[in-house]
């Protein structure tokens, strides 16, 4: 009967574990920079109003990462202060059509987000 050691597997183990934190690292990274593109889009879709309020244009953030059985994700779009304004705008009321800043601005991002995304993590991966 043969025998055979097998030596370094502890090593190993420890370097594909700090490979998976690295790589979700990464990827916490790169839906954030792929968020601000989306965000960028948002800013520049939505009017200022003259009023003296809060301006949706002021208050788009990109939050942070999110899982779930989907996938991973961040939020992009109007805070708190704005968001029932925002609601109205994207969807419209009764008395006011639709102006919808928060799906144009996903498309017409979409491509850019998802070259921001790729640059991020391959640099965060390689780097």
């Amino acid at each position: 009967m043969a025998n055979f050691e097998v030596s370094g597997l502890d090593d190993a183990i420890v370097s594909f574990d700090q490979l998976g934190e690295d790589a979700e690292k990464a990827e916490n990274k790169a839906l954030k920079a792929g968020g601000e593109v989306i965000k960028k889009y948002q800013i520049n879709n939505v009017n200022r109003s003259g009023k003296a309020q809060p301006h949706m244009q002021d208050n788009i953030t990109v939050g942070r990462p999110n899982e779930t059985d989907e996938g991973k994700f961040v939020n992009v779009g109007p805070n708190n202060k704005v968001r029932h304004r925002a609601i109205w705008l994207e969807y419209g009321t009764s008395k006011m059509p639709a102006y919808p800043f928060i799906d144009k601005s996903a498309e017409q991002g979409e491509n850019e987000a998802l070259s921001a995304m790729e640059k991020v993590f391959l640099g965060e991966i390689e780097g």
